[in-house]
Formats: structure tokens, C-alpha cells, sequence
């Protein structure tokens, strides 16, 4: 698809609902959240907009140029296939297995715990990832709450009840189950080892593997 570029002197000036510094997202980075849908990081406070008030998300598009628009595409035509796991002894350790349906959320899943020194390998449903978890025996399972075939919380139980995989430690992520009562309901009736609400920002993804796993090896 062709896409007429945006002017030279173009420009699309928000202020960031975190900091209120104003900024151009015409020229911004989008953020590393594992999220569908990747918002903009303000250049002053590093924060994107994922997680702002319906509002603010809503009028920043609302008034968006064309060229924000085709930004958006742009970003959504770049191709993702995810590669096959490699075999068990290839992999780095500490090893994450990221279990999550959505391409775009394993995309970038795959790219930032990557570029944290940690191994990774993916699965694209809780019945495959059961798979995986035993073939692999990763150190931490991050796993979608709501998936087809199996959801998190459920491989999340059947992981624990294993003498084999016990010891893991599993987080699950949701955007759906966010009440505090479907917290205390994974501790307490799936044996979770974390509960996160999604999009889950670098930052927070960065202290949940140094919270849950050693250091990354080096060479």
C-alpha cells in the first residue's frame, strides 16, 4: 500500500497525560507494551499511553492528522511470523515461556525479553503450552489469562499439580479479569505466582523477570 508521507513541517502536538509535557507523535517511538494496539512514549517521561483514561485516548485520535493514521498502518502491515522454538539446549536460561494468542502481543513479548539477555519461547494456546512447559521446563511462564482450548488459569493449576513443572513460577496476565476478586482467585484457586493486568509496560514486564528469575547468563 502506498502512503502519501507527511509534510516536512508537519506536526501533531499532544501533551502527555502523565507528565503534561507537550511532544510530536508524529515523530515519537511507539512503546514496547505487550499489547495489540502499541501507543506512543513521551520523549520526557518515557511513558506511553496505554494505560491512560478512555478520554484522553479517545480525543488523541479523534484529532489525529492523516499522517498519524498512516503511521498506524504502517505499523500494522509490518509482517510478524514467529519463528519455531529452538531446541531446549540452544536456549539462554533464565528461560520464559509466553503463552498468548495474539501475534502482535508474542511479537513484541519475544523482542523485549530477548533484548533483556533471557531466553524465550512461545505458545499459542494453554494446551500447547502445557507442551512446552514440560519440553522445556522454562524458570517463569507468563500466560494469558483468557485463550482458546485452555485458558491460563486453568494450565496455570494443572502446572502446579505436576511433581514435574511445581517448582515454575507462572504470572498470569489479563485485560478482562481485573477486578481484586479474580486476583485472590488466581493465588488462591490456581496456585498463581503473580497477577498482572495488561498492557503490561517494559518497566513492569523488567521487574516481574528480576523478581521472579536470576540474572540473565552472559555468553
Amino acid at each position: 500500500m502506498n502512503l502519501e508521507k507527511a509534510p516536512p513541517d508537519e506536526k501533531y502536538a499532544v501533551t502527555c497525560c502523565n507528565c503534561q509535557a507537550s511532544f510530536d507523535a508524529l515523530t515519537s517511538s511507539w512503546c514496547s507494551c505487550l499489547v495489540t494496539k502499541r501507543t506512543l512514549v513521551c520523549p520526557s517521561c518515557l511513558t506511553c499511553f496505554c494505560k491512560a483514561p478512555f478520554a484522553y485516548r479517545q480525543k488523541f485520535w479523534e484529532l489525529a492528522p492523516q499522517s498519524m493514521w498512516n503511521r498506524v498502518i504502517t505499523e500494522g502491515e509490518t509482517a510478524f511470523e514467529l519463528p519455531p522454538n529452538p531446541p531446549p539446549d540452544e536456549l539462554p536460561r533464565p528461560l520464559v515461556l509466553v503463552v498468548d494468542d495474539e501475534k502482535d502481543i508474542q511479537r513484541v513479548a519475544v523482542r523485549t525479553i530477548g533484548s533483556l539477555g533471557y531466553g524465550v519461547v512461545v505458545a499459542m494456546n494453554g494446551i500447547e503450552g502445557l507442551e512446552i512447559a514440560r519440553k522445556y521446563h522454562p524458570d517463569l511462564i507468563l500466560a494469558d489469562a483468557f485463550m482458546p482450548k485452555l485458558d491460563g488459569r486453568e494450565m496455570c493449576l494443572r502446572l502446579k499439580s505436576d511433581p514435574e513443572t511445581c517448582e515454575t513460577k507462572i504470572v498470569i496476565m489479563t485485560a478482562i479479569y481485573t477486578a481484586a476478586r479474580y486476583k485472590s482467585e488466581a493465588f488462591r484457586e490456581f496456585s498463581a505466582d503473580g497477577y498482572l493486568t495488561k498492557p503490561l509496560q517494559f518497566r513492569e514486564l523488567q521487574e516481574v523477570l528480576q523478581k521472579h528469575l536470576a540474572p540473565p547468563s552472559r555468553g
